[in-house]
């Protein structure tokens, strides 16, 4: 019989090569992406904020997964058990409202070790079931596993949209102008509050903290975005500079973003001296980003609800390729900030 190190695979992992904080992330799910297998009804695969799959001639089915994980997302002495089931929901279906999907059903694993309390376990499972309740889908079970490392909440959502109407970030085009939803930098403006351990003295800190432990997916603006006729958006979990590049180059194009129409959470510029570096490259605001031909910009933002977050131009679509930050429309270029919210570098 043969012994253990004889076993298929056995030896296999890799003992030198690259790690995964020198290759970084945007390099590691390129190469995801090359390695990934087409298929007839897969209308989109990886690289987007969601999958979508044709089950039929009527509806496209959207699905997403994001995993919240202790000491990465979420400090216990921050967050209740409660509140980081919200969280794991809702930053879950902010990739479905960037698809402009309804969303229909959600399932979460729990990897959890031994140690920990059946009250703290209970409480995220109904703070995943009050999420989902609240965003208009239901939970539909999951996966218990143990492990010895930290606590992960892991999520996937289904959403349902018109065939062939799910927004896209490859739909770009040299030209477009381009519009977040809401304010930025409000949620890592919160989580500097929280890694200080500082009580919010004003209000709007107080706001600033909320928006990093409480985000709220933009679903009802997805779904007026398809309902408006847009086809290319994609969400701000990475940031603005991180998030408009990666729309720009599937869609074969560069970026111009004009600073001083940046909305940003109220007192963060008069509060934070370097707030372009939150509101730029922070993310977890998890807003929208949209890219519409110039034409239907106006259109669009004079049809919009006055009940959904507003809706603002922040820059264009370019030919070429790259990011470039202007200080204003037409202005001088500036160096960017750096952004900080990638995994592995």
């Amino acid at each position: 019989m043969s012994g253990p190190s004889s076993a298929p695979g056995a030896g296999s992992w890799a003992s030198s090569g690259p790690t995964l904080a020198e290759t970084g992330e945007s390099e590691i799910l390129r190469r995801f992406l090359a390695a990934s297998r087409p298929s007839d009804r897969l209308l989109v695969g990886n690289g987007d904020d969601g999958a979508v799959w044709h089950p039929g001639p009527d509806v496209d089915v959207v699905l997403s997964q994001d995993a919240c994980v202790e000491g990465v997302d979420f400090v216990r002495r921050w967050s209740s058990p409660q509140l980081v089931g919200r969280r794991a929901v809702a930053a879950a279906l902010s990739d479905l409202a960037a698809m402009g999907a309804r969303p229909v059903l959600c399932q979460a694993t729990l990897c959890a070790p031994g140690t920990a309390r059946l009250a703290d376990v209970l409480a995220i499972h109904r703070g995943l079931a009050e999420a989902a309740a609240e965003f208009g889908c239901v939970l539909a079970g999951g996966d218990l596993s143990a492990v010895d490392g930290p606590l992960v909440v892991d999520v996937t959502v289904c959403g349902e949209v018109a065939a062939g109407r799910a927004l896209r970030r490859d739909r770009g085009t040299g030209g477009d102008a381009l519009l977040v939803t809401g304010c930025l930098g409000g949620a890592t403006a919160g989580l500097r509050r929280l890694l200080a351990d500082a009580d919010p003295a004003t209000d709007g800190e107080q706001l600033w903290i909320e928006r990093q432990l409480r985000p709220v997916p933009r679903i009802a603006e997805g779904l007026h975005l398809v309902a408006d006729g847009v086809t290319c958006a994609g969400d701000l979990s990475d940031g603005l500079l991180l998030d408009a590049q990666r729309t720009a180059g599937m869609s074969g194009c560069g970026v111009e973003l004009w600073l001083d129409h940046v909305p940003t959470e109220p007192g963060i510029r008069e509060a934070i001296a370097d707030w372009p570096a939150l509101a730029l490259g922070g993310g977890e605001d998890f807003e929208l980003l949209v890219a519409v031909p110039q034409a239907a910009a106006g259109p669009l933002l004079s049809n919009w609800p006055s009940d959904l977050a507003p809706l603002t131009v922040v820059g264009a679509l370019t030919t070429g390729s790259g990011v470039r930050l202007l200080d204003r429309r037409g202005g001088s270029e500036i160096p960017p900030p750096p952004a900080a919210s990638r995994h592995f570098g």
